[in-house]
């Protein structure tokens, strides 16, 4: 069993935070061999932007190398570039199944998420597992904390689930951050209940301010 090895140090484990590319390795594809017209605070842009991620960064290096302003380009790389959403959409989504597509699709809603917040939001009771299957398979999760409490997704992998979700069900979105108002705010986390409000709409917005001013 994998985890029989792990504990006794006989299993070697490369993941998204060992392969990822630092500023220098950055430079050396973008500047040395690429030959793109960008400067050291751009490349620690670009890396803060794809997080490291080595495709994200060669497929901004093919997208960069074929434009007038290199430098403004960066600055808009996201999932929307056709580079990106096509890999993103090719080599991932559709590579999973209904239930995990759908997972990864409404809990996009989150900046942050945990199983039970996960669970109350979505109606469902396996989130838990979802979360540590996802994560076994290094699909773009990343964990905060130790214990594997909270979660987040890859940046650019949650804008790419973030639009897929309004293209797709539109309809889901506006409910989706109302449930996410009443999990966070009932668990005290106001200023996250705040964000989803805000995207409900300025009447919820305005009802959870008069609801925590003393406590904001």
């Amino acid at each position: 069993r994998l985890s029989r090895l792990r504990a006794r140090g006989a299993l070697g484990e490369l993941r998204a935070k060992e392969t990822a590319f630092t500023a220098e390795e950055a430079h050396e594809l973008l500047v040395t061999r690429t030959g793109i017209s960008v400067t050291t605070e751009d490349i620690e842009i670009l890396v803060e932007r794809t997080e490291g991620w080595p495709a994200g960064v060669s497929l901004a290096a093919l997208w960069l190398a074929g434009i007038d302003e290199p430098r403004d380009g960066i600055r808009q790389f996201s999932a929307t570039h056709r580079h990106v959403a096509d890999y993103l959409a090719t080599e991932v989504l559709e590579t999973v199944d209904d239930e995990r597509r759908d997972f990864l699709l409404r809990t996009s809603i989150f900046d942050r998420f945990s199983a039970e917040a996960c669970d109350a939001v979505l109606g469902t009771s396996n989130a838990e597992r979802m979360l540590a299957d996802l994560e076994r398979s290094n699909l773009f999760l990343v964990a905060l904390d130790g214990r594997g409490d909270w979660y987040r997704y890859h940046h650019l992998f949650s804008e790419l689930l973030r639009l897929e979700l309004a293209s797709t069900s539109p309809e889901k979105v506006r409910e989706l951050h109302r449930l996410a108002v009443e999990w966070f705010q009932a668990n005290g986390l106001v200023e996250e209940a705040l964000m989803h409000a805000a995207a409900v709409g300025h009447d919820e917005l305005a009802r959870l301010l008069s609801a925590e001013h003393l406590r904001l």
